[in-house]
């Protein structure tokens, strides 16, 4: 017969209650855990979950045990948590009683939690860059990634323990170990450039795939409109094709309102590319660039004979576009006369070729675009108030590339790749000096003037990187003179004025809104400083 003495120099907990609920045996780690001890009845206990279903009850009444097993349980008695287990004890085949087994894991529970608490700060972490993050395991599995990753990679499925390389569309022997622009092609976005790289974790146990989307975004070339994907670093520009891509696949009429230049006409391509209309034309009128005398024409078309010149039938832009999307860019130029057919158009989905008499069905959407303020021309009486609010069914705001300038570096890289090839040219980047100017400068034209000012600057850059040199004055002086370090510098005003002036050929008016000063304030100090 075994001494149950032994028993107590376990670290598990062990008590013996027989058939009729009488506690027989406790050793000493059970009854430092429990508090309880032998000739006890367990029927008023209570310590466990199990104690709500008895499982000697249970076993009278059905022959057989419940099964039960929990690795953090928290007793009644106290505050500790447990692991607890049974099994029933049987003695010349008849049933006597359970032994129960609990080990004290309050300690380990608190680790849990500690555990617990520590990966959720990672995932907010995680979660909080903008780099698209990715843990895979040796085999390329993926074992936990972050948000924008599943938003980049596939947008509507968990993607824990899918192969990374199959996502991507490229094997991971092939990724960049230091940061690297490479193009991936996931199940999201199809063909992305992404600035990538792949990094071994120290313990051996897995990699890290870091990368973020290089935009290719609001950019002036043809080519670049024909693209069916905007993406931004900009978080206003992040919530201007949210709602783009939202209103999309609607038939509501779309307005564009924004400065010129900011990439208008490549967001109405791409209201057009995410529609169900994306197979059918994509139409574009410039309604400032055509004569008035010629709008209507190329609008609704002609029929032989109309005017003269007018040899044979031709259709305008909106017969063109049926099925798709027809595009009124600077729609504030539309002259009044032809509002009210464009009205028409819009209300009953019909028109009239110039000079005929059938009517027309046509199924076009709508997108219109302008750099003027619509409703002040509306109060002006120079654009129709029924229009306004049949073309602004849905309303968005472009913004300037002043208010997203985290946009600025990538749209650099881009056009420096760009003009590059054009012009035969091998410029490996730019200056950080150059960068820094290009920056602080606002651009009135936007993105259509960084584009300019990029091409001329790898025109002339002499060297593998853009230079200040390669920079028009307007870049230079401006920054140059508005950079606080450079006005601290100037202590002596006349000296600082004097250095305005020269930079600005004697500019007045320039000078004065540099120095941030009127005209007649600037000429008073002209006049006691001796420089006029």
């Amino acid at each position: 017969m075994m001494d149950l003495d032994l028993l107590n120099n376990l670290s598990t907990g062990v008590i013996f209650v027989d058939k009729n609920k009488e506690i027989k045996y406790v050793n000493k780690t059970a009854k430092d855990i429990l508090n309880i001890k032998e000739g006890q009845s367990c029927k008023n206990l209570k310590m466990f979950d199990i104690c709500k279903k008895c499982p000697i009850d249970y076993y009278n009444k059905h022959s057989t045990f419940p099964e039960f097993e929990d690795f953090n349980i928290t007793l009644s008695c106290c505050s500790k948590k447990v692991c607890y287990s049974f099994k029933p004890v049987f003695e010349n085949g008849e049933f006597a009683g359970i032994i129960e087994e609990i080990r004290d894991s309050t300690k380990v529970n608190q680790y849990i939690e500690i555990i617990k608490k520590e990966k959720e700060f990672s995932h907010l972490i995680l979660d909080s860059v903008i780099d698209a993050i990715v843990v895979v395991d040796n085999q390329g599995k993926i074992i936990n990634y972050n948000q924008n990753a599943k938003n980049l990679l596939c947008r509507e499925v968990d993607i824990k323990g899918m192969n990374l390389s199959l996502l991507i569309k490229k094997d991971l022997k092939e990724l960049p170990s230091s940061r690297e622009d490479i193009i991936i092609e996931t199940p999201a976005y199809g063909k992305i450039k992404v600035s990538a790289v792949f990094t071994r974790l120290k313990s051996g146990e897995g990699s890290i795939f870091s990368f973020y989307v290089v935009p290719d975004c609001m950019l002036s070339q043809e080519a670049a409109s024909n693209k069916s994907r905007l993406i931004t670093k900009s978080s206003l520009m992040v919530y201007v094709l949210d709602i783009a891509k939202t209103v999309a696949d609607t038939t509501a009429n779309v307005l564009l309102e924004g400065e010129s230049g900011t990439g208008k006409n490549v967001l109405a391509k791409y209201i057009h590319n995410q529609s169900s209309r994306r197979d059918k034309p994509f139409v574009k009128i410039n309604c400032a660039a055509i004569p008035d005398n010629l709008l209507e024409s190329e609008l609704f078309g002609y029929v032989k004979g109309a005017f003269t010149g007018a040899v044979k039938d031709k259709p305008g832009k909106v017969e063109l576009a049926d099925g798709g999307t027809l595009f009124l860019d600077e729609i504030g130029e539309l002259p009044t006369y032809l509002q009210s057919k464009l009205l028409h158009l819009i209300q009953e989905k019909e028109f009239e070729r110039l000079g005929d008499t059938k009517t027309k069905k046509v199924d076009v959407r709508i997108i219109a675009a302008t750099n003027k303020d619509l409703s002040q021309l509306v109060k002006e009486g120079k654009f129709r108030e029924d229009l306004y609010y049949r073309l602004k069914v849905i309303s968005i705001k472009v913004p300037a590339l002043r208010e997203r300038k985290e946009d600025i570096p990538f749209l650099i890289n881009y056009f420096i790749d760009l003009y590059s090839k054009q012009y035969n040219k091998h410029i490996k980047g730019i200056s950080p000096e150059a960068v820094r100017l290009l920056l602080n400068y606002d651009y009135p034209g936007n993105i259509r003037e960084l584009e300019n000012i990029i091409e001329r600057a790898v025109i002339l850059a002499k060297g593998k990187f853009i230079e200040v040199s390669d920079l028009p004055d307007e870049i230079v002086y401006n920054t140059k003179i508005l950079t606080q370090n450079d006005l601290d510098e100037e202590i002596d005003e006349k000296q600082k004025i004097l250095r305005v002036l020269e930079s600005v050929n004697w500019n007045k008016s320039k000078a004065a809104k540099i120095l941030n000063i009127d005209r007649v304030t600037l000429w008073r100090k002209l006049k006691k400083y001796g420089l006029v």
